[in-house]
């Protein structure tokens, strides 16, 4: 080390100073920095939801609402509701500390009950009917061909009709009788006057489909390809497109892609692009780096950019989840969570692979009973440990309250932690070389 004062002779008085003054700033820096190492390898998380302004950008617990009201309105909770929310801590942890603060005219609650359990906030939507084959399938069962279109199986009685329409008989899917019972029946397809729905056409490389009379042009052919196989489109030259109405709309790639363009990762749902706010809320949410296109300029300008995408927001429309343990795949859409079930159904949504889920996560759940905190008036808190539902997939914790009466709530705040042992060093080492290891954009 270079020793500017080398010449310089101090007294002993301004010596021993001068060396307990040197000695205080290195173990100033050991300190700092044993404080940093042990912040990254436990690291600690404290969320927070304010009821007196719930539109606080402060507030990083989410979806506070009630079984009355969505979402919750001044922190009243009734005797018959369940108070929710959300909390999405980025990391692993082994314990959380919840915290309820009452309003000051609350009354003190009778019993409260907690439950937490852990996934994908999408993931918990409400589950509705399982889903069919998607529009444009084409599907052979025993020799009867059919068309998907409008959410509907269409059969082609004639086969003369299937041949002069120019459907390519290789092109169809084979399936079981039982596969068709998803997608309710439509109106046979008797003669060659007219293409149903849905139907895919193809001139040169310029990708459309067919709907109300009109053809619709795929953004790219890539964009074709995200949905289909390319057997499933019709040729045609030309001179098809003389008394067809070309629509000026679009039909982009499918909903759920993964995409890359001007070194940002970007969402693809319904027309929208949600540029996705980092690396690590892009592993967070079980994408696959291998699921990215990268976009040209004029392909991802056909999609309207939004705000950025975040850890604290459920996956898009579009979505696929699966759980290879149980072999089963769900769809999101429209704040549902629609099951398919099986792989051929599945594989007509979308090409790339799905998001993992664990459907026990649905069951398993963690809980604990708060209690008046010591030397407090209105804090009610409690320990969770988390080790039970923490290898469950996902990136949300849901928690569910009761309280038996009725209250008022000032606030909730929820801690997250990792304890102090070999373990968790171990954990926490590995994880942090995995993230070093990523990149946010494939090379």
């Amino acid at each position: 080390m270079i020793n500017l004062t080398r010449k310089v002779i101090l007294q002993t008085k301004w010596k021993k100073i001068y060396l307990a003054l040197k000695t205080l700033l290195y173990v100033s820096f050991l300190l700092t920095a044993l404080f940093v190492v042990y912040q990254i390898l436990f690291p600690e998380i404290s969320l927070d939801y304010s009821f007196s302004n719930v539109n606080s950008l402060k507030n990083t617990l989410f979806s506070a609402r009630t079984t009355s009201q969505n979402p919750a309105k001044n922190g009243t909770v009734g005797g018959n509701d369940t108070l929710s929310f959300d909390a999405n801590p980025l990391g692993n942890f082994e314990d959380a500390k919840l915290n309820f603060v009452l309003n000051k005219n609350s009354a003190i609650p009778k019993k409260i009950s907690v439950k937490v359990r852990k996934s994908y906030s999408a993931f918990f939507y409400p589950q509705t009917t399982p889903l069919g084959f998607a529009n444009g399938s084409l599907l052979s069962v025993n020799g009867v061909y059919y068309i998907i279109s409008n959410g509907k199986t269409r059969q082609f009685v004639s086969g003369s009709a299937l041949d002069q329409l120019g459907y390519s008989r290789s092109a169809f899917l084979r399936i079981s009788p039982t596969d068709l019972k998803y997608n309710p029946p439509g109106e046979n397809i008797l003669n060659a006057d007219s293409y149903p729905d849905d139907t895919l056409i193809v001139i040169g490389n310029q990708y459309y489909q067919f709907k109300n009379q009109q053809l619709i042009p795929f953004v790219s052919e890539r964009a074709f390809l995200s949905r289909y196989q390319p057997t499933q489109a019709i040729p045609k030259n030309e001179d098809f497109l003389k008394d067809k109405t070309v629509s000026e709309n679009f039909v982009g790639f499918a909903d759920g892609t993964l995409a890359s363009s001007d070194q940002s990762v970007f969402i693809l749902s319904k027309g929208n692009s949600y540029p996705i706010a980092d690396s690590a809320t892009f592993v967070a949410m079980g994408f696959d780096w291998n699921n990215v296109l990268s976009l040209t300029p004029a392909e991802i300008n056909a999609y309207k950019r939004q705000k950025q995408f975040t850890i604290n927001q459920p996956h898009p429309d579009g979505t696929l989840f699966y759980d290879k343990n149980e072999d089963k795949y769900f769809f999101i859409d429209s704040g549902f969570k629609y099951p398919i079930e099986n792989k051929l159904i599945a594989s007509t949504y979308t090409k790339v692979s799905p998001v993992l889920i664990n459907t026990e996560s649905l069951e398993q759940n963690i809980s604990c009973s708060p209690t008046k905190a010591p030397l407090t008036f209105r804090t009610f808190t409690c320990q969770l440990s988390l080790n039970s539902i923490d290898s469950l997939l996902g990136n949300d914790y849901q928690f569910e309250t009761s309280f038996g009466n009725d209250v008022k709530l000032a606030s909730v705040n929820v801690v997250f932690y990792t304890k102090l042992n070999q373990t968790n060093v171990l954990s926490s080492l590995s994880i942090i070389k995995n993230r070093l290891q990523n990149n946010y954009v494939k090379n």
